[in-house]
């Protein structure tokens, strides 16, 4: 009767720790699984200064590139940077670069 409560335990046990496995790589895989791809682009940044009166040259169209080719917060720091030396006003840089 004793190694029979062992086993069940030991079972019981290797099964939680499965379960709890499991559940853990569901839970890490999930945001993955639901992340849809970027939906914004080069031309989203350019179309936005636009509309915001900015003409879209060369050097607007390669800081918006910038932002669009590099992934992170690093391409949009250096989108930012760009438009602010061609006198972007700061929000309207940040808005133009998340949309590349």
């Amino acid at each position: 009767m004793r190694d029979k409560n062992r086993t069940n335990r030991r079972g019981g046990a290797l099964r939680r720790t499965a379960a709890a496995a499991s559940l853990t790589l569901i839970v890490g895989a999930l945001p993955v699984a639901l992340a849809t791809p970027a939906s914004a682009s080069q031309g989203a940044c350019e179309s936005y200064l636009a509309s915001k009166g900015y003409t879209v040259g060369k050097w607007v169209k390669k800081a918006c590139g910038v932002a669009s080719g590099a992934t992170g917060p690093v391409g949009d720091s250096a989108c930012r940077s760009e438009l602010w030396d061609l006198g972007v006003k700061e929000p309207y840089a940040s808005e133009a670069c998340d949309r590349a």
